[in-house]
């Protein structure tokens, strides 16, 4: 029995081809092993301010180095209830969250700057847009582990506040990193990373006066501190799997603060409760995790603050704390995004029954990762003076360029 040529080859090779199949399958997922490695190291080394983000606009200055321009763009709308004292009414509305544009490039003298203008940014009720710096600083980056960074940028305090605003997985962070994290504020710093990058840490001086306060309010500085490590990273289930701790603390004195309403300040005998003003020493800390385990991630954070009236009014002394626990899990890859919260804070242990407890239920589409991406939350808050439960939607369309 003769068999045809085509065929006998076809038999002969087939084994061959299946190997071949087999190893494309393997560099496959090794390519895409890699590019999630690599993904993963250029978000620490943004999130740590060791590079400038590059965006689609290339502008040359002297000494023909790039000039790269970019911007954010939140549209908003709410409805339903207040929800928790950060916002200012129960009115349907809808409104920029934020509008910012930026310019940033790097020196080949290994020197990089950054500029950023916030033209709308305000949670609470506004009569108009007004124009304010929200980053503005140099970084001298020679060394990856030893930056220095002069200017206006965020206090290394608090890891979902130093989480960049485009990039989170809720539409607003949970109260307590709001209400306890000193944010922007004047000041230098010295950061960097180590290891392999699975440790880092940022360590500065700073004003303690606010954002945009281009002043100090006595003669002493803020200090606040940071460090951060891997302790594990591996495959889990066939998942890249991560582990990542965190531990922050900041200590200043304060001449004249406004707090929020809800600590129910009262810093002299004199002064009245409503004015919300505190004269004294504050000091903070922080512990945070996050596991990463495929399409499913797991953020905890715990924020405590303690405030020592200068005055010492007879049991003035008070301590805030807040913690929160988030979920979230991508049911269609890098594209339909399920997330979870449940948050507590707690303005003052000195006040019975003061404390805000919420529940985000929320929902992400992204178009084109976080450059383009739909935001729907449902926010369940126990707020104190309400007579029912806080219930409000909040839904975000955001675009980076």
């Amino acid at each position: 029995m003769r068999i045809a040529p085509a065929l006998l080859l076809a038999v002969l090779a087939a084994p061959l081809l299946a190997e071949d199949d087999s190893v494309e399958a393997r560099l496959r997922k090794l390519e895409e092993q890699v590019e999630s490695l690599q993904k993963e190291n250029a978000q620490l080394r943004r999130d740590l301010g060791l590079e400038v983000v590059a965006r689609q606009a290339d502008v040359k200055k002297a000494g023909s180095t790039p000039i790269q321009l970019g911007g954010l763009i939140q549209g908003q709308a709410e409805g339903g209830d207040r929800g928790d004292s950060r916002f200012t009414d129960a009115n349907s509305r809808a409104f920029l969250r934020r509008a910012r544009l930026n310019v940033s490039g790097r020196f080949v003298e290994e020197f990089s700057f950054r500029a950023e203008l916030e033209l709308a940014g305000s949670l609470s009720n506004a009569t108009g847009l007004r124009t304010q710096l929200t980053d503005g600083y140099i970084n001298w980056n020679r060394f990856d582990i030893a930056n220095v960074r002069f200017g206006q940028f965020k206090t290394p305090f608090g890891f979902e506040q130093l989480y960049a605003d485009p990039r989170l997985y809720t539409a607003e962070r949970s109260m307590a990193s709001d209400r306890l994290a000193p944010g922007r504020q004047i000041g230098l710093q010295l950061a960097g990373t180590t290891i392999d990058e699975r440790f880092n840490y940022a360590a500065g001086v700073f004003n303690g006066s606010g954002t945009n306060q281009n002043f100090n309010d006595n003669d002493k500085f803020m200090a606040a501190a940071r460090v951060g490590a891997v302790p594990f990273i591996s495959r889990v289930f066939g998942q890249v799997t991560k582990l990542s701790i965190g531990a922050n603390a900041f200590r200043t004195t304060d001449t004249n603060l406004a707090l929020p309403s809800e600590f129910g300040v009262d810093s002299t005998p004199a002064t009245p409760a409503k004015d919300n003003l505190f004269l004294g020493g504050r000091r903070a800390l922080g512990l945070d995790a996050q596991l990463e385990l495929g399409p499913f991630e797991l953020w905890s954070e715990y924020l405590r603050g303690t405030f020592e009236p200068a005055s010492r009014v007879p049991d003035g002394r008070f301590r805030s704390d807040g913690w929160y626990a988030q979920a979230a899990y991508y049911v269609i890859p890098d594209k339909l995004q399920f997330v979870e919260r449940l948050e507590v804070f707690d303005p003052s242990d000195a006040i019975a029954g003061d404390a805000t407890r919420s529940t985000v239920s929320g929902l992400n589409w992204y178009f084109k990762q976080h450059d383009l991406k739909l935001q729907v939350d449902f926010m369940r808050s126990r707020v104190p003076g309400a007579s029912k439960e806080q219930q409000k939607v909040i839904a975000r369309l955001q675009t980076v360029f």
